[in-house]
């Protein structure tokens, strides 16, 4: 996904520098614009200008320990994702597809219940649930990564990811229940 900026690099050591930084906390940075643009492709192409950003003026980059490294991406990650929801705000190009939707088991979640809440209503509920409980059901539910992954990548424990998955599919089940009982 970063092939363009790994190819404005100049030299193979900061390529495989580069690479290899992706590669371990792409999930992560996944998980950032996500949250905010709560669009896949969306996201994806929020790493790749972040990236771009960053082998435009490597010199900074390769300059930082691997901790201020991280720093340095997520926030960047952070504003581009902002901007590109600011953009789509006042410029809508597509509805919200139908996948950001169904965060959850399909078991849990019902077509005769999800009739009866909108795409909106769900998405701004999955939105306001605590951010450990928002990132565990992104990267678990729609990245397709597995609990031990999602553990790793927000350095918490198995039974953390487990416990706030829980929990999320729970506080969803329940708003779906609630709005069609309404």
């Amino acid at each position: 996904m970063i092939s363009a900026a790994l190819a404005i690099l100049e030299t193979e050591e900061e390529r495989n520098d580069l690479s290899v930084f992706y590669e371990k906390y792409k999930h992560r940075f996944f998980a950032i614009a996500f949250e905010r643009l709560h669009n896949e492709q969306d996201s994806e192409d929020a790493i790749q200008e972040t990236f771009l950003r960053i082998a435009d003026k490597p010199s900074k980059f390769f300059s930082l320990s691997n901790d201020e490294r991280v720093y340095l991406v997520s926030a960047i990650v952070r504003n581009v994702s902002i901007d590109m929801f600011n953009k789509k705000v006042k410029h809508p190009i597509e509805d919200i597809s139908e996948n950001e939707i169904y965060l959850s088991d399909p078991e849990l979640l019902e077509n005769s219940l999800l009739e009866k809440v909108s795409h909106n209503e769900l998405l701004d509920f999955i939105n306001n649930l605590p951010e450990l409980q928002r990132n565990v059901l992104i990267l678990t539910c729609l990245s397709g990564l597995s609990i031990s992954e999602t553990a790793e990548t927000l350095k918490v424990s198995k039974t953390v990811v487990n416990q706030r998955l829980y929990l999320a599919r729970k506080s969803i089940k329940t708003f779906i229940e609630r709005k069609s009982n309404e």
